[in-house]
């Protein structure tokens, strides 16, 4: 039964006055309380209250405006989110904190729900007239507190900012089972030992509110001046969302440059508007999505190509420089902000800024320039000086020239490496439980036993409905020491020329139910997150290193996919199903291509072993060979990333850094784990056609392409990029035609990859059959199944396809109707978590990989220069970046300073190390982007011209920073010699080849002469001194003949 309500409220209108608004709304009696365990209520809601709870939790406006931050760690749990809460944050245009509160009810963690108090008979309150929205917000939850504790019989707290427990009803009074606290006194009493949350309340507690809390409570707003900060006031959202409709505005995600001068949002796919300095980006944060007005086209600039080593240490109210020396050869839309949609604002890693004057405010200095300096209070400052912290914003007034934020804890001193692998977890959002490996009692309570005395073995329910591969010879191959074992393969003769290759992935959902705390906790995480010299698990290590990890010699449940192929290697039958499988031999990869090269036993196995290894390793190479060509021919990519790792000694010494070596046997065992991938995506589209997670990868926008094809131009080769096909087909020509060029072909492919769109998880039924498909792999259905110990992905659709094929035991533990397999938007959420967490730890672990490689570098030129040779793989204006492929490593050439003036060094004539930092006078740069640059000087002998993929020879340095990463970057010595086969000449050849020299040495100096007089000039002082400096480190020819007559010469024949 319902019936027909309504709902009051009042609004401020766009004219200031106040606006009397109605809502129909339709009251029930059937709104369930959501308690695990509650036999009068019905729902299928997965996420519960607990029922083991002493106590539920529920907040007012005045605890939710102040400390949200509080309710949302994960201590914090068996909170009831009030209907009222959430309309009036909604009505008042509090779209983050809405935001943040709906993802905090949906965070199954928590234990936390979403009451719907407005529309149930037993808890709806009419607003009296003239009643103030204080006194019935307090009356809704009131409401809500009585009928909770009468319904499920458990204490219940309500934490109010505003209101004691003597501003209780009468009734509600006598029952001491109901009880009102603040904040701090609710973790004083229930939190006592966690010294965060007690520092985070006293912090909270002294934050100013934004002006919007009053506009909450129908005060006036805050009409704060605009002073003399630049910035203006931002339209109200009304306004926005007007003007955006019609085209008067833009909206998008502001993205700001490395040194935060210049700024970019994407307002279209291929329509980018440029913000310039701090007045015109007025207050908005890199990552907030914000609403653009455009500039008159007389205003318009250009994007700066610069590269910068500057981290935000300079006083923000310089940024706005740069814009005056920006070139407009070709200018951009640029635009400024009139407003922000929606704040992005997140935990920030920051370090306080050296002040003498002292006092209790202080500015914080981020850790990722792209942020501005936070303003934040604190007492006795020298307990965090010297110090990464971690800060929040909490708003940014008009008139102030640096956002308020507070500061939340404490991570360790500043470059310690512990400290800076914190760091990195915070910035990228690595949950707090996930970062200090640990997992929920109840969590572990859930894991099986597997311990010396207890080993864990198979039981017999499983052994009867597993098909038995046991016989098989199955292996894995992986790099060394890994412990998380989620794949093996196998291939067998079963006669009539026919073979059977099978791919036997972990059975993780045998033992983490759906929305168990284990399953709920790795869904949460995402991913396991792998750095340097650590890793970060999904789940438990009795399941990743051990029950579920596919260990030789012992027995372990798989899910397994088995092809049956004919003699022409087709797929005549496919077999999916959970299986148990015994591993052979945990091979490394390079053991397996020992074997695969012809050695009768690999380095580190039994001889006995590989004999029966050796011919499963050669015929699975032989098999997918073929598939791997088939799906190439198709239009597959074959793209590069460089990836390096770490010998440490001491735990923070690096004593070694090695590339990866790329051998067959990876691609090969990435074949095998893309065919299984694309048949178990075909599978479950064909089980799940609305809910399907597959995983989508769209095709490049063109204009991702330029550098790209400008680079292969400059070397003589073109790049077709209208289709997959078309582009695996020029980047293999690139690869036929420079056998002896893999750096420049690597950085060809890099380019490729960089252009490329990010792939990412996507529900069935969020898109249409033909966005399914996989750009880069060239296949029509995809997704990932081959790893979920480490991907969380990869369970959900291991879940997926045991119930598409109704095997028994998925069956059984089918969840029903609080199951997320079936139902599309579940999916779809569930998905955008999952590509935020992988893209997360994706960056997590470039940050941990720049990291080690600058410690290395430290550490390694403290006992002299480090010397490296490198490619230069990209040009900028102001230099160009160098690539060294023994450390996997790129850092910035500077040809320019600050101030314009070149800084070519000396080093490039002298070839001499510690002439690096000595600058040749009166040089000039010549830009021709984005393929080279020259420098050129009246008194050089001949112009020095860098083009890109030529090969160089640099020093390796490091620009160390109290507030940031310590960052690498280059000097440049001069050009890498080749080894080129060498002929041996006579001295009368020798002679003649010094005087053709010097003749040409003398016409340069004629000729340089001459373009001076043309001039009109001299030769200047500098000109003089550079000579005089050139004549110290060369000499005169002549007078190194007697030398080379000492010596048996050869020339390069290259020189013939």
């Amino acid at each position: 039964m319902t019936r027909k309500s309504e709902r009051v409220f009042y609004r401020k209108a766009k004219s200031q006055g106040i606006v009397k608004q109605v809502r129909e709304k339709y009251v029930r009696h059937d709104i369930p309380c959501f308690m695990e365990g509650c036999t009068e209520c019905q729902f299928d809601q997965a996420q519960l209250l607990d029922g083991k709870a002493e106590y539920f939790v529920i907040p007012d406006l005045s605890v939710i405006m102040r400390f949200l931050e509080i309710l949302e760690q994960d201590e914090v749990t068996g909170l009831i989110i009030s209907q009222t809460n959430m309309m009036t944050l909604e009505q008042h245009d509090k779209t983050k904190m809405y935001r943040r509160l709906r993802q905090l009810v949906n965070d199954p963690r928590k234990g936390s729900v979403l009451f719907y108090n407005e529309i149930f008979d037993a808890t709806e309150q009419r607003r009296a007239p003239r009643e103030t929205f204080d006194a019935y917000d307090w009356r809704c939850h009131c409401a809500i507190a009585k009928w909770y504790q009468e319904h499920t019989h458990r204490r219940i707290l309500l934490l109010s900012e505003a209101h004691t427990r003597t501003d209780l009803p009468q009734d509600i009074q006598v029952n001491h089972q109901i009880d009102v606290c603040s904040m701090r006194d609710y973790l004083a009493t229930h939190h006592k030992e966690n010294a965060l949350l007690a520092s985070l309340v006293s912090v909270l507690a002294d934050v100013n509110l934004d002006e919007d809390w009053h506009k909450i409570h129908m005060g006036t707003a805050v009409n704060a001046a605009t002073g003399a900060t630049g910035y203006t006031e931002h339209k109200a959202i009304d306004e926005l969302e007007v003007g955006i409709k019609s085209g008067r505005f833009f909206s998008g995600l502001i993205r700001c440059r490395a040194d935060r001068q210049q700024a970019l949002v994407t307002a279209e796919p291929d329509k980018e508007i440029l913000i310039v300095g701090n007045e015109h980006r007025n207050r908005a944060v890199h990552g907030d999505l914000v609403a653009i007005e455009l500039l008159p086209e007389s205003q318009w600039l250009s994007l700066s190509n610069r590269m910068s080593l500057e981290s935000g240490d300079q006083d923000d109210e310089s940024a706005s420089a740069g814009a005056t020396s920006i070139s407009r050869a070709s200018v951009n839309p640029t635009g400024h902000v009139v407003g922000v949609l929606q704040r992005n604002w997140r935990s920030y890693v920051a370090t306080i800024q050296h002040d003498e004057a002292g006092g209790s405010m202080h500015l914080a200095i981020p850790l990722d320039p792209l942020i501005p300096k936070i303003r934040i209070r604190y007492q006795d400052v020298s307990l965090i000086e010297n110090q990464r912290i971690v800060v929040r914003i909490d708003n940014w007034p008009v008139n102030s020239q640096y956002p308020n934020g507070h500061y939340v804890r404490s991570l360790g001193p500043i470059h310690q490496l512990d400290t800076e692998v914190s760091a990195i977890l915070v910035e990228h959002g690595i949950s707090v439980s996930q970062a200090s490996k640990a997992f929920s009692e109840a969590s572990l309570k859930e894991m099986p036993t597997d311990t010396r005395d207890h080993p864990w073995r198979p039981s017999d329910d499983q052994l009867a409905q597993r098909r038995d591969l046991r016989s098989l010879t199955v292996f894995s191959i992986d790099p060394p020491n890994c412990q998380d074992i989620d794949d093996a393969l196998s291939i067998e003769d079963l006669g009539n020329g026919q073979l059977q290759l099978g791919v036997h992935i972990a059975d993780v959902t045998y033992f983490v139910k759906e929305n168990s705390k284990t399953d709920l906790e790795a869904r949460a995480r995402g991913t396991t997150v792998y750095l340097a010299d650590r890793r970060f698990d999904m789940l438990p290590s009795v399941l990743s290193e051990r029950v579920c990890s596919l260990r030789h010699q012992v027995d372990r449940y798989a899910v397994s996919v088995l092809w049956t192929l004919d003699t022409q290697l087709q797929v005549v039958d496919t077999w999916f199903g959970r299986t148990i499988i015994r591993s052979s031999c945990e091979m490394e990869y390079e053991q397996a291509q020992e074997l695969l090269d012809g050695a009768k036993v690999a380095k580190g196995l039994d001889a006995a072993l590989c004999r029966r290894l050796k011919p499963k390793v050669e015929q699975l190479a032989k098999v997918l060979r073929v598939f791997k060509s088939r799906r190439s021919a198709q239009g597959a990519l074959e793209l590069e990333s460089s990836e390096v790792k770490f010998k440490t000694v001491d735990k923070d010494k690096v004593t070694e850094i090695i590339p990866k070596d790329e051998l067959e046997i990876h691609g090969l065992v990435a074949e095998a784990m893309i065919l299984a991938n694309s048949a178990v995506g075909k599978r479950i589209y064909d089980g799940f056609k609305s809910a399907a997670l597959l995983r989508r990868h769209p095709p490049a926008r063109e204009n991702k392409f330029k550098q790209l094809v400008n680079a292969a131009a400059s070397r003589g080769f073109t790049v077709d990029f209208r289709s997959n096909r078309a582009l695996a087909q020029s980047l293999a020509a690139i690869v036929s035609n420079s056998p002896d060029k893999p750096e420049m072909v690597q950085m060809l492919k890099t380019m490729a990859t960089y252009a490329m769109n990010e792939a990412g998880y996507i529900s069935s039924g969020q898109h249409s059959v033909d966005e399914y498909y996989h750009y880069g792999l060239a296949l029509e259905y995809y997704t990932h199944f081959t790893s979920p110990i480490r991907r969380y992905a990869d369970v959900i659709v291991h879940r997926q396809l045991l119930m598409a094929i109704n095997d028994p035991t998925a069956v059984a533990a089918d969840a029903g109707a609080a199951s997320s397999m079936y139902q599309n938007l579940k999916i779809a959420d569930i998905c955008d978590n999952l590509n935020l967490k992988s893209r997360e730890s994706k960056f997590a672990q470039r940050d941990s990989t720049e990291l080690f490689q600058a410690l290395y570098v430290m550490q390694q030129s403290q006992s002299g220069p480090l010397v490296a040779n490198g490619i230069i793989c990209e040009m900028r204006s102001n230099g160009f970046y160098v690539f060294v492929p023994s450390l996997g490593l790129k850092g910035p050439v500077f040809l320019l300073d600050k101030d314009d003036h070149v800084t070519a060094p000396l080093s490039l004539i002298s070839d001499k190390v510690d002439d690096d930092d000595t600058y040749i006078p009166n040089c000039v740069l010549e830009t021709e982007l984005p393929t080279s640059v020259t420098v050129r000087g009246a008194s050089l002998a001949r112009p020095f011209r860098f083009a890109l993929f030529d090969h160089v020879r640099v020093v390796l340095k490091l620009r160390e920073s109290h507030a940031h990463r310590h960052l690498v970057y280059m000097s440049l010595l001069g050009f890498q010699e080749t080894a080129v086969p060498s002929k041996r000449i006579t001295n009368k050849e020798m002679m003649a080849s010094i005087q053709t020299r010097e003749q040409e040495h003398a016409e340069n100096g004629t000729a340089a002469a001459r373009d001076a007089s043309s001039n009109g000039t001299a030769l200047s002082k500098s000109d003089i001194q550079t000579r005089r400096m050139i004549k110290k480190h060369h000499g005169n020819m002549y007078s190194v003949l007697e030398k080379f007559r000492q010596l048996s010469l050869v020339e390069n024949s290259s020189r013939q």
